[in-house]
């Protein structure tokens, strides 16, 4: 009876063994195929994963390997364990995207390529952080935090304000409801770039780029960004963005058809009625009616100062050095906003004519 307990063991533990190196095996084959095979080989088995895969073959990331910017083997398994659970836990299964935790890990992978453009980012007004905006106490204050705020800020968040911060007054103190969040960026790269657009790649488009551009061109990759729409959970292409109808007491703005134009106006947008001057507009209007907003604004780092000189006092009317001028580019406190200065805001008596040239 004992020696046939002892076989019996013997074989429980025999199949064990067996059953594990079965499974070490096949997990090591299944690392080593995702590890070793092209992405259009490996990844795109997976019928959920062929349709952004289709985008990426076209996009200026082609040439990237797929892992570059979604983690090695284990992270690829693991992303594709949590995949095969949501397939079988929901429904709908074609919105395939990335949680914000996921699209924050991208920005420090979109920095280590586009190093420049990611430390010019970080130091502008777009790297602000959820502590930053979401317990600014003077403008808390003034205005109630609401859940259209996540439409700019905090795009990726799942979930509605209230999970973000409280109280939802304008009373205070607020807090943050998950302290892990406060130097979380609100305006991550995804939130004007989609990784998949389609596109160059990055030599055809430094070929492109290294063309001469005067300060009011429009570069050759000018279409080149994607506004993340929260509502509709996908990016829209800034070729696809309306031109926005700005209308300035009655009178329709003339707006700059630059795409990127089209891609600002979104958050740094005007009441419902599209008056100029209302809700964070930036519109340019007076002097500069027309300009885009990159006509002045560089990149990624969102710097004007040194754009004034690019145009003044050569294309300027008066001819007058524009640093020296009462406007809000010398001060922040001047009464002339530089977004809607006219010629007769200084000049109350009327508007000189232009200087010619040798005249006194």
């Amino acid at each position: 009876m004992k020696s046939l307990l002892q076989k019996i063991i013997r074989t429980v533990w025999k199949l064990t063994l067996l059953v594990g190196v079965f499974c070490v095996a096949t997990a090591a084959g299944t690392l080593g195929y995702f590890e070793f095979r092209a992405p259009e080989k490996a990844c795109v088995t997976c019928h959920e994963i062929r349709e952004p895969a289709a985008r990426w073959a076209t996009s200026s990331h082609r040439d990237i390997n797929c892992k570059t910017c979604h983690g090695g083997t284990l992270g690829a398994a693991r992303e594709n364990l949590t995949r095969l659970v949501s397939h079988v836990r929901d429904k709908d299964h074609d919105k395939m995207g990335l949680n914000e935790a996921q699209v924050i890990a991208m920005n420090t992978v979109c920095g280590s390529c586009h190093e420049q453009e990611y430390a010019q980012w970080k130091a502008s007004g777009h790297g602000v952080t959820y502590s930053a905006i979401f317990l600014n106490e003077k403008h808390n204050a003034t205005e109630q935090i609401a859940g259209d705020c996540l439409r700019c800020h905090g795009m990726f968040f799942r979930g509605n304000v209230r999970d973000v911060v409280e109280p939802l007054d304008t009373k205070g103190p607020w807090k943050l409801k998950n302290e892990a969040m406060a130097n979380h960026p609100v305006v991550p790269c995804l939130a004007c770039h989609e990784v998949h657009a389609a596109g160059h790649t990055a030599m055809a488009a430094r070929d492109a780029s290294a063309k001469p551009q005067t300060a009011l061109a429009e570069p050759a990759a000018a279409g080149h960004g994607s506004l993340y729409c929260r509502r509709e959970g996908k990016h829209l292409a800034v070729g696809d963005l309306p031109v926005p109808t700005i209308v300035d007491h009655g009178r329709q703005v003339q707006v700059s058809t630059d795409p990127r134009q089209r891609l600002c106006v979104q958050c740094h947008a005007p009441n419902a009625l599209g008056e100029a001057g209302t809700g964070d507009d930036r519109t340019p209007r007076g002097v500069h009616e027309g300009l885009s907003c990159a006509a002045c604004h560089a990149g990624h780092a969102a710097d004007a100062r040194a754009s004034c000189t690019q145009c003044h006092p050569r294309l300027s009317n008066c001819g007058l050095d524009v640093t020296a001028m009462d406007t809000t580019f010398r001060s922040l406190q001047s009464a002339h906003n530089i977004h809607s200065v006219a010629c007769a805001d200084c000049h109350a008596s009327g508007v000189p004519e232009k200087k010619k040239k040798g005249s006194n």
